[in-house]
């Protein structure tokens, strides 16, 4: 079945795919890059999804890009401000921006030894505990981005970018994740790497692409109606397991009080008495 989806690819690949020929053989993708997916394709560049933001920026200079003057705030409300009379409505208008700036500003968290409710949410495998991680978030353009920084502040470096972005009919990429990968694959000029979760790697099925320093990926999280976006810087990614130096405890590990009675076997003396007396000959009255 995988060689005869590799050809199909390969031909397909050849002779060139339109966007809806490619949704339509997503399924078949997943099935045949599931034991084997080639690296993420390289796309030219993936900064139109970064809205300005470089990264390594510290979150007061993310907060200044979002609050400051002629910020990303500041240019969603101009063009209403501009229509608006002075009056009480437009007191209200900036009121409301004045608000999510705040609000944002607000929103940084570090994800110390305390739990948070980060840990209820979609974005759980985000982050870890202990590791000088933090966080940002806000709602904008129809969709909630989280904004992931690690180091230990005020040192702390933007590393990610995750949207949650809905999934209905009409919305910017469609109602189902595999009209959303059409439409992304489209945007950066690529078919994707299709990933299947498996117990070692994600738990989401996942579709990425890569330009020199960033990292593309699209969770399929359709069970919440959603799709996760999620811009990585490479470097930070390909140095995780050294910035991430403690790991989370195992709530299964056996206490190391018990593993190291355990370590050797069970050791009871009456058990091994009891064991003793069983096989010995038993002697006979005089």
């Amino acid at each position: 079945m995988k060689r005869k989806v590799l050809a199909v690819m390969a031909a397909a690949l050849g002779v060139g795919l339109s966007l809806s020929s490619f949704v339509s053989l997503l399924p078949c993708v997943r099935t045949a890059l599931a034991a084997d997916p080639p690296d993420a394709p390289v796309v030219a560049a993936l900064t139109r999804f970064e809205d300005g933001l470089t990264w390594g920026m510290t979150h007061q200079d993310v907060t200044r890009v979002y609050n400051g003057v002629d910020g990303l705030f500041d240019r969603e409300y101009d063009p209403v401000l501009a229509k608006t009379q002075p009056g009480v409505q437009m007191a209200a208008i900036e009121a409301e921006r004045e608000n999510r700036k705040a609000a944002f500003a607000a929103s940084f968290i570090e994800f110390g030894a305390t739990p948070t409710g980060y840990d209820a949410t979609g974005v759980k495998d985000e982050y870890t505990y202990r590791n000088h991680e933090s966080v940002m978030s806000l709602e904008k353009g129809g969709k909630r981005r989280f904004l992931f920084f690690i180091g230990a502040p005020p040192n702390e470096r933007l590393w990610k970018l995750y949207d949650e972005v809905p999934l209905k009919a009409g919305g910017v990429y469609g109602a189902s994740y595999a009209e959303a990968v059409g439409k992304l694959a489209s945007l950066v000029g690529a078919r994707p790497r299709v990933t299947q979760p498996s117990p070692t790697g994600s738990r989401l099925l996942s579709a990425d692409w890569q330009d020199p320093g960033t990292h593309l990926r699209a969770d399929d999280r359709s069970g919440e109606h959603v799709i996760g976006v999620v811009l990585e810087d490479k470097r930070t990614l390909a140095n995780l397991p050294q910035l991430r130096a403690i790991k989370a405890e195992d709530p299964f590990a056996l206490d190391p009080s018990v593993a190291a009675i355990t370590h050797a076997g069970i050791s009871d003396p009456n058990a091994q008495r009891s064991r003793g007396d069983a096989g010995a000959p038993k002697k006979r009255g005089h």
